[in-house]
């Protein structure tokens, strides 16, 4: 893939949308290291937008609307922010064991494919693709993920990769080189899942539960 391609707008990672574009030059605020462009953007990706549940087939501009998302929402929101900045970015995936989401889920895993793919962003500073995970605000982490003495955090050094759920990972990194096409099949999930339009009577329960334990 030709470099310029991970800082082109998509169908869904749509860079351009004026929220979108109005938030990265607000978060960039005149500086012009990309590697402290990202860190901001990663930031604010990672707690102004709350973990919760929602559909895949979500283009960034409508998770920044919600303020929520999952990690394949949350990973196509930054995306957008750092290519709207000009930075390269790219979605990226490893695959998981279902008990990742045990946590946040409980027994209701049992629901989910036993491997599932998990999404974060690659992003590209002095010629280097690094992993960077905003799936999980502070307060999700906090009191969902500490408990269960998880063996990672959700801080970035501004310097080296951060992955999540390193105790469940089932597989290599891959990178989803063609965003729009991934997300229209799920990004490789192997269960029927909710259209947009049925996101919310499918998730909304579950959101407000699980964002009820956290807030209390």
């Amino acid at each position: 893939m030709q470099q310029n391609e991970n800082i082109q707008e998509t169908v869904f990672c749509d860079a351009n949308h004026p929220a979108v574009s109005h938030l990265a030059k607000q978060l960039a605020n005149g500086e012009t290291d990309p590697r402290k462009i990202t860190e901001v953007v990663f930031k604010h990706v990672r707690d102004n937008i709350r973990f919760g549940f929602d559909a895949v087939q979500v283009k960034a501009s409508e998770t920044l609307a919600k303020g929520y998302g999952v990690c394949w929402n949350k990973a196509l929101l930054m995306v957008a922010l750092l290519r709207s900045n000009r930075i390269p970015a790219r979605l990226a995936y490893n695959p998981v064991k279902r008990e990742f989401m045990m946590p946040a889920m409980g027994e209701a895993i049992q629901t989910l494919p036993e491997i599932m793919n998990h999404c974060f962003v690659q992003v590209r500073l002095d010629g280097e693709w690094i992993a960077i995970d905003a799936t999980l605000d502070k307060g999700t982490y906090q009191k969902l993920f500490v408990p269960h003495k998880v063996a990672w955090g959700i801080d970035w050094n501004g310097r080296e990769e951060m992955q999540l759920y390193t105790e469940n990972i089932a597989g290599a990194v891959g990178c989803f080189e063609d965003i729009d096409g991934a997300i229209r099949q799920n990004v490789g999930y192997t269960l029927p899942m909710p259209t947009p339009s049925e996101a919310e009577a499918v998730f909304g329960p579950a959101n407000e539960q699980m964002w009820q334990a956290v807030d209390h």
